[in-house]
């Protein structure tokens, strides 16, 4: 688990006649380097994200398009969030940021008529802060909210003077280790099926979330939820197509291996990079060489041999270390030199003197799962699977290198393929608690013979 620090700025009511919200507005935009804001509402709650781009999305089951904010891996995820006036004075708003792998698919052997579905959910980053809200107003100003008959929430009320706001910023963490680079929002549908049985599907997403929850702390048990969904693209994702599609300049030979001495040795060739765009192929060359030089052999291997080529993802999500996670004071002091401490404010007459507690106080927290989710909706134990995307079978080595006197090294003969990816492909991750690796599986049988590579691949 991977936790992002994040900072918080928290800022107080102030007086109707100094409000003016253009002016705040800008301000903000100034003091971020990022110039694209996206809005998301709910009844009591207004979040405003700051990007440095932005994405249009279509809405799942609906024919409509919605903005997304767009992150690379160095950005700062920016934003605000303001409380509806009616919310009550005395509450906790908790900010979280989070990003979860997730992965279904039919379990193998299933009843084709009722088919079970598997599912795996991985946080691999999460954090949150928590702020205590106090009221903090003039006595004009308290005595006029008691006396004032509360209007119906809505949408619009976002934008009174009276909102409160808080502005937040969560820094994105960096891999520890050389490769470790946190995965991008990624998500796929994929048949897994084959024509012999119904098709059946297999389902990845990777998705990060801006979550705001406020809690009442009168008693009343009153409760507001906010989710934002964010875009998480790597610069170094982009990829010209035209150059994926050149022919590699250098390659490399892997040996397959045998368990016990034969007569015969082969290898696979690869682009040496060893790294290939989804939107690409894979291309590969399989070699043999006989030890005597036998024709008989050579014909043999030649014309009967097994090429045996596969694509192999695998999945691994292993447990991390629950961080240690400070918990919440019941009720925040009420002393008057912690009121002074914790927020400048005017001082006032004994008769409101109950209403003023500590205005505000944070709590950065890091911990294993947001606080709108159940423990149980996560893995408990680690997860590994491993899957066959691609099986490519040839007979025989239908090439053979031309033999003159400067090259008697020339292998006896050569098999070309070309292992076609899919832009729609998961692509791999290297990131602590969530692993996604491929490899190419190279086989040769000849008789009762085999030699064997497993080749890891990266695949972007």
């Amino acid at each position: 688990m991977i936790s992002a620090q994040p900072s918080l700025i928290i800022h107080s009511p102030v007086a109707p006649s100094s409000y003016v919200q253009d002016t705040k507005f800008e301000r903000l935009l100034k003091g971020s380097s990022h110039t694209h804001v996206s809005t998301f509402r709910s009844l009591l709650l207004d979040m405003r994200i700051y990007s440095p781009s932005v994405k249009v999305v279509k809405t799942p089951g609906l024919a409509t398009s919605q903005f997304r904010p767009v992150f690379g891996e160095e950005d700062k995820v920016e934003g605000k969030v303001m409380l509806d006036p009616s919310c009550s004075q005395n509450g906790r708003l908790t900010i979280s940021l989070e990003g979860a792998f997730e992965h279904s698919s039919v379990k193998d052997n299933e009843d084709a008529h009722n088919p079970i579905v598997r599912k795996h959910r991985h946080v691999f980053l999460s954090s949150s802060a928590t702020i205590l809200l106090s009221p903090i107003l003039d006595s004009r100003s308290t005595i006029r909210e008691a006396l004032t008959i509360r209007k119906r929430p809505s949408t619009s009320s976002l934008n009174s003077p009276a909102c409160r706001s808080c502005e937040f910023s969560f820094e994105l963490p960096r891999g520890s280790q050389f490769g470790e680079q946190m995965p991008s929002t990624f998500s796929s549908t994929t048949p897994t099926g084959d024509l012999r049985r119904q098709p059946s599907m297999e389902e990845f997403e990777v998705a990060y979330r801006i979550t705001a929850v406020w809690e009442a702390c009168d008693g009343s048990g009153n409760q507001a939820i906010l989710e934002a969904p964010v875009l998480l693209q790597p610069d170094t994702d982009f990829q010209s197509i035209d150059s994926s599609a050149l022919e590699p300049q250098h390659w490399m030979e892997l040996p397959l291996m045998s368990e016990r001495p034969i007569p015969f040795n082969c290898a696979v060739t690869l682009p040496h990079s060893q790294s290939f765009s989804r939107r690409s192929s894979i291309t590969y060359f399989v070699v043999f060489a006989t030890n005597t030089g036998s024709p008989c052999l050579i014909k043999e291997i030649a014309a009967d041999a097994t090429i045996v080529v596969s694509l192999i993802r695998k999945i691994t999500f292993s447990l991390q270390p629950t961080p240690q996670t400070p918990t919440l004071p019941d009720t925040p002091p009420s002393s008057d030199d912690s009121d002074s401490q914790a927020y400048p404010f005017t001082p006032r007459s004994k008769l409101l003197r109950r209403s003023v507690k500590t205005p505000i106080q944070s709590l950065i927290r890091n911990e294993s799962f947001p606080v709108n989710r159940s423990a149980s909706e996560f893995p408990r134990e680690a997860f590994s699977v491993s899957r066959t995307l691609q099986t490519q079978v040839s007979v025989g080595f239908p090439k053979r290198p031309r033999a003159n006197d400067m090259a008697q090294n020339l292998p006896d003969g050569l098999y070309k393929g070309k292992v076609q990816l899919s832009k729609d492909m998961l692509p791999n991750v290297n990131w602590p608690g969530i692993s996604v690796k491929h490899y190419l599986d190279v086989s040769v049988l000849v008789g009762q013979d085999a030699v064997r590579a497993c080749v890891p691949i990266r695949v972007y």
